[in-house]
């Protein structure tokens, strides 16, 4: 019997994984292979994150691609690739992005505070954590198309809640944060004409050491947790702001 709300599919899931060298990316491709999905983990540079390559030999069915949501040319040159690889995904996971290039962290910092931020800087966390998701997702619509019922998870965070905004500070992240969701609010209209599901996930303050602190979500649980809210979903809830928990977020 196939778990509600799962697809019963004929053969592997075929998930491409954006954001695939940070710490929640890789736990995401390391949760979706372990499930038994064809997977397709997505990084600017991935032969600079070993742990993908680990990934590869211990599960088979993965494939690494060059491509930055946030670099056009990137993106055009990964779309080639995975069509060699692939004409179908079944799922797109957007996970949180990695930094710019040439991006600091005195330069993300920077844009958070009043007294310091830039327009140069905030229009760039905007392009990068707002729009570069929202193009990716349009360059890769014809392979989601090509399945019945695909699915698409967008990580967020609660930073780009308005409801939630009850201090000052964090410009940038917030208001990124609260253009991705506007973004994928109104994609997720425009995608269901394709029959295509698409959530916002909220994975929490998740530890990425099994000594992290207590309160922090371990970061298998929350990857498992937006999987599972993912599956879920009902069509006529697409657009929905989950945690992994499946708990609603204030907008």
């Amino acid at each position: 019997m196939t778990p509600v709300g799962m697809h019963a599919l004929a053969s592997p899931r075929r998930t491409l994984v954006a954001g695939a060298a940070r710490p929640l990316g890789v736990e995401l491709v390391r949760q979706c292979l372990i499930r038994g999905d064809k997977v397709y983990a997505a990084a600017r540079n991935p032969a600079r994150v070993p742990v993908l390559a680990d990934l590869r030999a211990e599960y088979g069915g993965l494939e690494l691609i060059a491509l930055d949501p946030a670099d056009p040319s990137l993106v055009a040159d990964a779309v080639p690739v995975l069509e060699s690889l692939t004409d179908t995904l079944d799922q797109l996971i957007i996970a949180p992005a990695e930094p710019g290039p040439h991006e600091k962290l005195a330069d993300s910092e920077r844009d958070e505070v009043l007294a310091t931020l830039s327009g140069t800087g905030l229009t760039e966390h905007y392009r990068r954590h707002a729009v570069a998701p929202l193009l990716l997702v349009r360059t890769l619509l014809p392979f989601l198309a090509n399945r019945d019922g695909a699915r698409v998870l967008v990580v967020s965070s609660w930073l780009g809640s308005l409801a939630g905004k009850t201090q000052g500070g964090d410009y940038a992240t917030c208001a990124s944060g609260a253009a991705l969701h506007m973004h994928m609010r109104a994609l997720a209209h425009d995608l269901s004409d394709e029959r295509i599901v698409l959530m916002l996930g909220n994975p929490g303050h998740f530890a990425t050491t099994p000594d992290g602190p207590t309160f922090r979500v371990p970061i298998d649980e929350a990857a498992i947790g937006l999987l599972s809210q993912m599956e879920r979903l009902p069509r006529e809830r697409t657009g929905s702001f989950l945690d992994w928990t499946g708990a609603e977020r204030a907008w």
